[in-house]
Formats: C-alpha cells, structure tokens, sequence
C-alpha cells in the first residue's frame, strides 16, 4: 500500500482560526455546502447548513480509504439523541443513495441503510462523540454493498446554534486516515 502523507495541510490549519460553521480541511478537500432541508432528505427535521469535505482518494472506492469524507450539520439550537442521529443518517444515506443510483441509471439494489453508534470518550470541544457503523450501498459505482466507520460528534455553538461533525471512511478507525479526520474536527471553529 502506497503511504500518503496523513497531515497534507493540516498543519497550516492548525495556525488560524476557522470561520463559524466551515469545516477546517485541506484545500485539495473537494467542498459543498447545502441547506436544510436537503433535498435528497428532506424529512431530517433541521434547519441549518450541511458542509461537507471530500478527501482527494474519495472515489477510491477498492481502497480501504475510500469513501473517506467528513460532513457537518451546523443547526439551529438543538440537541439530537443518539437516536434521533442513527435516524437521520438512515434517512441521509437511503435518500442519497437512492438519489444517485437513480441518477446514474442502475438498479437499486433494495438495500437499506443502517447505522449502530455507541459513546466514545469526549474530545477536547467535543463533549459527545459516538463510534460506529453504517451500512448501505454505494450508488456512485456499482451499487454494491458499503461499509463505513464512522465518528460523530457533537457541540453547542452560542448562542443558538449546534454542531454535528461526522467523519467516516471506509477504513477502520485504527488506519491512519483517521488521523487527518480527526485533526480536520479539531481545527474546525464553531
């Protein structure tokens, strides 16, 4: 395996402080942004922005880091259960799926997307982190089933706002990909 540099322009994030609500990645980061209600899911029940990250190796989909991406939630002022997370990252990942598996014209494979979160332990400005897993397809190849590790953490933003930083990869979260992910959470402001 070919070992790329975990740190490619982070550490220059690390020195300046991240506008409210952008997500803190490396500039080679492919970066959308989009308002709730999203249109692939609009039953999530937010209202906010939804900023989402790209890694350069992204659509490596044979690698064990593809599919490595980070996405954040910055919502008005509430503060979701687990549960209502696992929801709305099935709700996310079914409607994206779907949505794209459309688009590309393949056959949806009638998969549904399910998600297990148990707690981890804090990070610093992070207060509530979970670990776990999804389960779901990959619409934007070949509509073949997809595995990814995540980590989801949360935050209160003042004075109305919340934040939920969701990183995930198909890596495990031992790989050094995470790494990058998390040095991406810690350097991105409220």
């Amino acid at each position: 395996m070919t070992r790329v540099p975990v740190h490619t322009g982070i550490a220059a994030l690390l020195f300046c402080t991240a506008a409210a609500a952008q997500v803190a990645a490396p500039d080679d980061w492919r970066k959308e942004s989009f308002k709730f209600p999203l249109q692939f899911a609009p039953s999530i029940p937010y209202e906010g922005t939804e900023h989402v990250r790209f890694a350069p190796y992204w659509a490596q989909f044979a690698s064990d880091r593809g599919f490595t991406y980070v996405f954040l939630w910055d919502i008005k002022r509430r503060t979701p259960q687990p549960q209502e997370i696992e929801r709305g990252l099935n709700v996310y990942f079914d409607g994206l799926m779907e949505s794209v598996t459309k688009n590309r014209k393949l056959d949806d494979p009638g998969t549904v997307s399910s998600v297990a979160l148990h707690p981890t332990a804090s990070v610093p400005g992070w207060p509530e982190v979970y670990g776990g897993r999804l389960w779901t397809w990959n619409g934007f190849s070949k509509g073949e089933p997809l595995v990814l590790h995540l980590e989801v953490a949360m935050r209160p933003c003042e004075p109305d706002r919340t934040q939920i930083f969701f990183a995930l990869s198909q890596a495990a979260r031992t790989h050094e990909v995470w790494g990058e992910l998390r040095t991406i959470r810690k350097a991105t402001g409220c």
